[in-house]
């Protein structure tokens, strides 16, 4: 019986170390990368080109209080569907 474990456990590790792992550095995957970070940019510079007289405190408080409206909005919808 432990014979027969030691020789799958052998087999697995076999199977294990001949597998190639995919793993992608960071600028193989550019153009996606750059289309999540987009739009945050995008709107961070036309926020502050057509509020001239804002800051990147003011900008950054917008987006937080938006990120607390939805996390809000999730917690809330969390509430009412946990009873069903």
């Amino acid at each position: 019986m432990e014979e027969e474990e030691r020789k799958k456990f052998e087999k697995l590790y076999q199977e294990l170390n001949e597998e190639d792992t995919n793993i992608k550095k960071w600028n193989q995957a550019l153009i996606p990368k750059a289309i999540l970070l987009f739009p945050p940019i995008a709107f961070a510079l036309t926020f502050l080109k057509i509020n001239t007289n804002k800051s990147i405190l003011d900008l950054l408080g917008f987006v937080a209080m938006g990120g607390l409206l939805v996390s809000g909005g999730i917690f809330l919808n969390y509430l009412l569907s946990k009873g069903k």
